[in-house]
């Protein structure tokens, strides 16, 4: 019970920055120390209402998330809906939870469900507030993020076993025609506000959507690869024949109208990039990177963050790259991973084969400080069908259904950049990185359902570049351009930070982004374009969050030393930060305090114990 706990709140919070955001949060139970032990009906009724609560919760976030729900292998009747209207319901029944959570008294709360509490608080907050912004979301059509990946996963993700089952499933197909109109109407109500995709970000909406315009068997939108095609069930059989008709008769042309729309407005559409050129949309990006990053901080302090820690990093990568005998000149630099055979690449056979090798070779020289290792499964591939849209890699997580994880490379980056991308994408990608993490919080059965499928960016992506430090630590483990690998990462992730401030708040421009990313990393341009400015377009805040979440764990890691001295564990607080999974990073301080309180109070021996 949190009654056990007397000690102060935010003891040494205050020399970071959790403390901040933690306060502007409004999480009223973080200040309050137990005066008084609380009553077993007291500690039941708590934990009743904070149940109830996250029930209510779920069954919400099983509507307007369903490719939430598809990934707990619960039935979903409908796809994301990207309107207004959504907008103003979930925001309204968000306030409905709020209202809920404040009949809890968290005092009798135990301590992980108090986090439990403190999460459900801040998301629903979030949500409430996100209808403020709706006009300014424009990620409807990102690739990679879009409504239409998200009901591609949920139709991939269905179980078609009956007939009940294939008639869901047409359901769910017809609506996405539905869905195509709904975001072209949402896009004239925008251009009616003088709020428009840029011409960069328009053509590649347009040519994500005639990527996703194709025959009906060759089409995303297809029955799941489980499903026997091959059945002479009559059933069956009519499945396939109404699929085929509604790809070719529905879902196509829909997407091919938007695509129209948007080939129509491109003229329209300014060069300049970023939020804060639209009304209002200096605002939404503040918001947004309070949200992604969950720290309480302004895009201004973020981007001086950024400029300090490209600085910082920047000296440990050089200091790396001069250990690995590597010119310091860019277009030197260039030219000698292109040439020289320890970066060679071969595009389909070794890609797999060298990433499964650093993924085994980390496991065993870093599973000491981070165990215990998750027991899921993760398969390591390439891309089947990389095109100028398709990331670097890609990470797809578990799910009920589906209990492996997998981590897709794209060849023809790969070649283009080298194997002096591979140490830092595993480190940082899978192992001790995401996957790890990712992977931990998914098999802990004892996190509600929406903690268990969490994603924090702050948290998640900090995980991401704070494993590539500690790694880096550790300089026996790996070899000195690996270790350059692993900076050059994060130095990619701080220059991310410094960019997307700096287009979503201070009005850079493209060419203002590139001459900064050309003097920090030796990417080209094509590279660099697509990395960095088009994410910071796509996904504002998104890139600002890694480096911010990584700061702020380092911080509480450098805390905790600090108040444990020698009874300091650097596995043991892995273990704990990992086993809370991802949460908002003031409510990660919050319970690291308590944590800590208990490491330096253990409980007294048992009466009788022979040990003295």
């Amino acid at each position: 019970m949190r009654r056990e706990w007397n000690g102060r709140r935010y003891g040494g919070l205050g020399r970071i920055a959790v403390l901040a955001v933690s306060l502007a949060l409004g999480l009223e139970g973080c200040a309050l120390s137990m005066q008084a032990t609380p009553s077993r009906p007291d500690s039941l009724l708590a934990q009743l209402r904070l149940e109830r609560a996250v029930e209510e919760h779920w069954r919400f976030l099983e509507l307007s998330r369903p490719e939430l729900a598809a990934r707990a292998d619960i039935t979903v009747t409908r796809l994301p809906d990207p309107t207004l209207e959504q907008a103003k319901w979930e925001a309204q029944v968000a306030r409905g939870g709020l209202a809920a959570l404040d009949e809890v008294v968290i005092e009798a709360l135990t301590e992980d469900s108090y986090v439990t509490w403190q999460v459900l608080q801040w998301e629903l907050n979030a949500i409430a507030g996100r209808v403020a912004f709706h006009w300014t979301r424009l990620n409807d059509l990102a690739p990679g993020h879009s409504v239409f990946d998200q009901s591609i996963e949920i139709l991939k993700a269905q179980r078609i076993e009956q007939a009940p089952d294939a008639e869901r499933f047409t359901a769910l197909l017809r609506s996405v025609s539905d869905l195509a109109k709904n975001v072209q109407a949402e896009y004239e109500e925008r251009a009616r506000r003088n709020i428009r995709l840029s011409r960069p970000e328009a053509m590649r909406a347009i040519a994500y959507l005639r990527e996703l315009i194709a025959p009906s068997e060759a089409s995303p939108f297809w029955l799941p690869a489980e499903f026997p095609h091959s059945s002479d069930s009559a059933w069956q059989s009519q499945l396939v024949r109404a699929v085929e008709g509604l790809i070719e008769q529905q879902v196509n042309p829909s997407l091919d109208s938007l695509a129209t729309f948007l080939e129509r407005n491109l003229d329209e559409g300014a060069d300049p990039p970023g939020l804060s050129r639209f009304p209002g949309g200096a605002g939404h990006y503040a918001t947004l990177l309070r949200h992604r990053s969950t720290i309480d901080i302004t895009p201004a302090d973020a981007h001086a963050i950024g400029v300090r820690e490209v600085t910082r990093i920047a000296g440990l990568a050089d200091s790396a790259r001069r250990l690995a005998g590597l010119p310091a000149n860019r277009d030197s630099l260039r030219r000698v991973i292109a040439t020289d055979s320890t970066f060679a690449v071969d595009l389909q056979r070794s890609i797999p084969e060298a990433a499964a090798q650093l993924y085994e070779r980390a496991m065993k020289s870093l599973d000491s400080l981070f165990q215990p290792a998750p027991a899921m499964p993760l398969a390591i591939g390439v891309m089947r069908r990389e095109t100028d849209l398709s990331p670097l890699a890609s990470y797809e997580p578990a799910s009920a259904a589906k209990v492996s994880a997998r981590y897709l490379l794209n060849p023809l980056q790969l070649e283009a950049r080298s194997a002096l991308v591979l140490p830092g994408l595993i480190i940082g990608d899978l192992i001790p990185g995401m996957h790890r993490q990712q992977a931990t919080q998914f098999e802990n059965t004892n996190l509600p359902a929406f903690r268990r499928l969490g994603y924090h960016d702050g948290f998640v992506g900090g995980w991401t570049l704070y494993a590539l430090d500690v790694a880096d630590s550790l300089s026996g483990a790996f070899a000195p351009w690996e270790r350059y690998s692993l900076r050059l990462r994060e130095l990619a992730a701080a220059c991310g930070l410094v960019v997307d401030t700096g287009i979503n708040a201070f009005g850079w421009t493209r060419r203002d982004a590139l001459d900064f990313l050309r003097s920090n990393l030796p990417w080209n341009d094509a590279d660099l374009e697509r990395d960095f400015i088009v994410a910071a377009n796509e996904s504002p805040g998104a890139m600002a969050a890694a480096t911010l979440g990584a700061r702020e764990l380092r911080g509480l890691r450098r805390w905790a030393m600090t108040e444990l001295g020698e009874r300091f564990d650097l596995a043991a607080f892995h273990r704990e930060v990992l086993r809370i999974g991802s949460v908002p990073l003031p409510i990660l301080g919050t319970h690291l305090e308590r944590w800590i309180w208990e490491q330096n109070n253990p409980p007294a021996p048992p009466a009788g114990d022979a040990r003295r």
